[in-house]
Parts: structure tokens; sequence; C-alpha cells
């Protein structure tokens, strides 16, 4: 398993930070989540799978770090 998480039981739990500039959007996130019952964790591998799973290069990701 990778060293940036912990498996508490049956989940593997973890923390992140959100920049300052995105704090707006990440408030608005987490409200879509509450309201559509959905966790992070779910957001999270779901966005994965349609995003970047099998993706054939990793060109989203560098765009997404550049800013």
């Amino acid at each position: 398993m990778a060293q940036w998480s912990y498996r508490c039981k049956s989940n593997i739990t973890g923390s992140y930070s959100i920049k300052n500039k995105d704090e707006d959007a990440y408030l608005a996130l987490r409200e879509l989540l509450k309201r559509n019952r959905i966790s992070i964790g779910e957001y999270l591998i779901s966005s994965y799978r349609e995003l970047d799973e099998g993706a054939p290069n990793d060109f989203r990701l560098a765009a997404l770090r550049r800013g």
C-alpha cells in the first residue's frame, strides 16, 4: 500500500490541502456532494476513472499542474 494513506478497518483514509484560490470552488463542491450524498472518496475515484484512467499520456495532469 502507498505511504500516503492509512487503512482504517475497511476504508483508506488520507488528507489533502486546497489552495486559497480554489477555496470557493472546493466549498461549492462539498455542498454539491453533500446534497447528493456522495463522499469525497467516491467523487475522487469516479473523476479519476472518467478523466485519467487508461489515458495514453499525462498531458491533462501536466496542464493541471502548470495551472
